[in-house]
C-alpha cells in the first residue's frame, strides 16, 4: 500500500507542476487542504487555500513564474495517513532554485497537501 501512496503523491506533484505551466490555479489548488500553508523561498508565508489561490491568480495575471518541484523522497507514516515529501524546486524562466518539503494528509482516500516549505538557495 505504501508504494501505491508514494506513486499517488508523485503523480499529484507532476500534475501540479503541469497546472503551474498552464497557469491553471484550480489545477494547482485542487491538491491543497482548506487550511493549506505555504512558506515561500524568502520566508514569507500565507495561510488558507482561498487566499493562496487568489495570490496565484494575481501572480499569473502579471508575469508568470514557471517552476517545478522534483521530489527526491516521499515517506509514508506508519499510520498511513501522513506523508513527507522533499525535493528540489527551480524556476524555468528565472534563476531561482532551492529545496522544498511538503506535508501530505490522506483524506477520504485522497492525498492533499497540508503545507509546503520552500527555501531559496541562491
Amino acid at each position: 500500500m505504501k508504494e501505491e501512496d508514494i506513486l499517488n503523491i508523485k503523480t499529484s506533484r507532476m500534475a501540479s507542476n503541469a497546472a503551474i505551466a498552464n497557469k491553471d490555479v484550480d489545477g494547482v489548488s485542487k491538491f491543497w487542504l482548506p487550511d493549506f500553508i505555504q512558506v515561500a523561498g524568502d520566508g514569507s508565508h500565507t495561510v488558507g487555500k482561498a487566499r493562496i489561490a487568489a495570490d496565484w491568480k494575481y501572480m499569473f495575471s502579471k508575469s508568470s513564474p514557471v517552476f517545478e518541484r522534483l521530489p527526491d523522497e516521499v515517506l509514508i507514516s506508519d499510520s498511513g495517513d501522513l506523508a513527507w515529501e522533499k525535493g528540489k524546486w527551480f524556476y524555468k524562466n528565472e534563476m531561482h532554485r532551492g529545496n522544498y518539503s511538503a506535508m501530505w494528509r490522506k483524506k477520504k482516500g485522497q492525498w492533499l497537501t497540508q503545507c509546503e516549505l520552500y527555501v531559496s538557495l541562491n
